[in-house]
């Protein structure tokens, strides 16, 4: 009887596994069909510096925050030919995520010592990738090194009020640590990074309680078995959604003669044990853009107000690889397919359509209030490109019911997050008779 009691609870005890590991494999499913990722920009969207500037050489690794409708996109750049070069951080920023003016007075972050590198920064970040700061500054991690010397990468940290002026950076946190992407959770700090003590070059997972003092996990994160990856596993961003941790990261896509890499997507439940995308890589160079032809990397990734996706990245031209990274770039992705709380409302909204409806100009699509008819309603004009990024924006008007309008400006684009259904019309009387427009709900 005992042993028969036995036997029933590891059976129950394995329908409930099998049911938790059902459920997980089904969240981590949703990410993993086609990743469409639009390069919605005409040209490179950050350039190297003119001649005598700290960037005019080398750009790359960007880390892009959004605070109060601004965009700000932190770099490392420097001068020198490959074999002899120092990077410091310069700072751009955009009121649309794609159309970035550098700082006047760049570099903002540089070594003491003048002698080694500032590289690939990394924001304290929410576990949906938003911006955290602590005790109202912005925390930043890095990693540094002497290059063309020693070769060991180190990991500083540094604070900020205004992401402009930073304290004197920390001296080395963590040795052998390479483009870290760092989130704060109820549970402390997770870490994802490039170990770079040996080749190849693995991801690793971390965990900290203070952002200091780091627990290193021996067990690497991603391994190499996919056909298109080569030698090193480089420039992790990583966020959390609805449970589900998603990693975009770099690789080789051709390691023998090193001329191309490309952009890979994995998930996870837990951060450490991570499946990869069956359809990797997501993004790879575009030989037909000059200033991107051959690498594409050391990204930066952000869910915008709208539930799609924005990733800035640097990008390297054919050879000769004079500049080890030529221009900074951004692309969108609107989301998993049949996701339907990333679903975009249609413009022009035809009756029972639902979605959202707008995020902001970044997502290429904006809406400005015509008419403020009362405390919940105004007529608005949606702007948007029917057929991509090459045709000219065109708009729709249309009734908008159910929003507090009270911070509505004539002419002013208004963010909007929520999601609207399209449901009749609604009719106004003018010198030329009655209007009508579609009328748009707040769900």
């Amino acid at each position: 009887m005992r042993r028969a009691s036995s036997f029933s609870g590891v059976l129950l005890i394995g329908c409930c596994v099998c049911a938790v590991a059902q459920e997980q494999s089904s969240s981590l499913d949703r990410w993993l069909g086609p990743q469409a990722w639009e390069k919605d920009t005409a040209t490179q969207i950050v350039s190297l510096g003119k001649d005598g500037e700290f960037d005019d050489r080398h750009i790359f690794a960007p880390t892009v925050a959004e605070e109060g409708g601004v965009f700000r996109m932190w770099y490392s750049g420097s001068r020198g030919n490959p074999g002899n070069r120092v990077f410091r951080l310069g700072l751009a920023t955009s009121s649309d995520g794609k159309n970035f003016e550098k700082f006047a007075d760049n570099p903002v972050v540089q070594m003491a010592d003048g002698a080694h590198s500032v590289l690939t920064p990394t924001l304290l970040r929410n576990p949906d990738g938003s911006v955290l700061r602590e005790n109202g500054k912005l925390r930043m991690w890095f990693a540094s090194a002497m290059l063309g010397k020693s070769g060991l990468h180190t990991l500083h940290e540094t604070t900020s009020s205004d992401g402009v002026k930073w304290e004197e950076p920390s001296g080395p946190l963590l040795e052998n640590c390479y483009c870290p992407t760092i989130l704060k959770s109820a549970d402390g700090y997770e870490m994802w990074f490039s170990d770079v003590s040996r080749r190849p070059w693995v991801l690793r997972q971390a965990t900290s309680t203070d952002g200091r003092k780091w627990s290193v996990n021996p067990r690497p994160a991603l391994v190499m078995n996919q056909t298109w990856e080569g030698e090193v596993f480089v420039y992790p961003t990583v966020m959390k959604i609805d449970g589900t941790y998603l990693m975009w990261y770099g690789s080789y896509d051709n390691s023998i003669r090193r001329e191309r890499t490309a952009i890979g997507f994995a998930v996870s439940s837990n951060g450490r044990e991570w499946q990869k995308h069956p359809q990797n890589p997501v993004m790879r160079p575009d030989p037909a853009r000059e200033w991107e032809s051959n690498y594409v990397g050391s990204g930066s990734a952000m869910r915008l107000a709208d539930g799609s996706f924005r990733y800035w990245y640097a990008s390297r031209k054919k050879p000769p690889f004079n500049n080890l990274y030529f221009a900074i770039n951004t692309a969108h992705w609107a989301g998993p397919a049949g996701d339907a709380k990333n679903q975009l409302l249609r413009l022009p909204p035809q009756k029972g359509d639902e979605g959202l409806l707008i995020g902001d100009a970044s997502a290429g699509r904006w809406v400005e209030p015509l008419e403020v008819v009362d405390g919940q309603n105004a007529i608005v004009r949606a702007w948007y490109r029917p057929r991509g990024v090459d045709s000219d924006e065109t708009f729709t008007d249309f009734w908008l019911r159910g929003i507090d309008t009270k911070d509505f400006l004539l002419g002013i684009p208004v963010k909007l997050t929520r999601r609207f259904r399209a449901d009749g019309t609604q009719s106004i009387d003018t010198t030329c008779g009655k209007r009508s427009f579609v009328l748009v709900e707040a769900k």
